[in-house]
């Protein structure tokens, strides 16, 4: 196999960012749960490659906490968008509502919600999230970061290749 020459870079417009643009574009937010669901397993690909670029473990509380320091929210709203939206569209493509027999937070998509926040409806708390931009964030962190998508052992980064006839 001979590969093709592409950068990290372009490989990841291909892939995602491009299509990710074309999602965005779809009538009513008709793209939100695909855009987000997409952005989740970005952004843990890259906050687990920059824990370990940091000597830090790439466990669930460290990768929580990352959230919540990348998008400028408490720590209560990363936990609960982890456990919620990325557990529950990564896992089953919908939110989880309940676990080990505890009801979770409801939640909510609008284009008036900031990325991610666990707010209060009624006295009650309700995650309010808006997927565009959440996925927005995540492009941003990986700008300028793109040589974190080689520190993956585990999961390496492809090439495009030519496969001989």
């Amino acid at each position: 196999m001979v590969p093709i020459m592409a950068s990290d870079r372009e490989l990841f417009d291909l892939w995602y960012a491009k299509p990710l643009e074309l999602l965005e574009k779809m009538p009513n937010g008709q793209g939100g749960f695909v855009v987000l669901a997409i952005a989740c397993f970005l952004y843990e690909r890259y906050a687990k490659s920059l824990l370990k670029s940091q000597g830090k473990k790439a466990n669930s509380e460290n990768m929580k906490a990352q959230l919540a320091r990348d998008f400028s929210v408490d720590e209560e709203s990363a936990n609960t968008f982890w456990d919620v939206i990325r557990d529950g569209i990564l896992h089953q493509g919908m939110p989880i509502q309940k676990a080990n027999n505890v009801n979770l937070p409801p939640w909510g998509f609008n284009a008036s919600y900031p990325a991610l926040l666990l707010d209060e409806i009624n006295g009650q708390p309700f995650l309010k999230v808006e997927p565009f931009k959440f996925m927005h964030r995540v492009l941003e962190l990986w700008e300028g970061n793109f040589d974190l998508l080689q520190a993956n052992e585990s999961f390496p980064w492809a090439a495009i290749t030519r496969v001989p006839q």
